[in-house]
């Protein structure tokens, strides 16, 4: 499955901006802003995402640390740990998602960053 074809929970960290980009792209996006969850924990998004067969979109490093080190069940989380965050940046950094050979079928953490790609493969237990 490519980068396109994904569903995806955008933290409420995430700019309208790149989520109007994603759904321009193909993505199924559901918008944490959108469906009024401000403040909801980033255990109950993660579940959320979880249940409903989405990766999560983000800019929190937490996802990944509930996911890796608490053992939340996830499908995938792509963390944007990026310096720039203002939305022209990000949706390039997204764009590049779009045409980078990266296989989300498998459950994975995957963490942008300005210069590198880090995908880290979640364990089948």
């Amino acid at each position: 499955m490519k980068f396109h074809q994904l569903r995806v929970l955008t933290d409420e960290n995430v700019s309208p901006k790149v989520v109007a980009f994603l759904r321009n792209h193909g993505l199924d996006v559901l918008d944490t802003k959108e469906q009024k969850w401000h403040g909801k924990s980033d255990d109950e998004l993660l579940e959320i995402a979880y249940h409903d067969n989405r990766w999560v979109l983000t800019h929190d490093a937490d996802f990944g640390m509930l996911a890796i080190h608490e053992d939340q069940p996830y499908l995938g989380i792509i963390f944007l740990r990026i310096r720039n965050l203002k939305s022209y940046n990000v949706i390039r950094v997204c764009n590049q998602l779009l045409h980078h050979e990266i296989d989300f079928s498998q459950r994975a953490l995957v963490v942008v960053e300005e210069a590198r790609l880090r995908i880290r493969q979640a364990s089948e237990d």
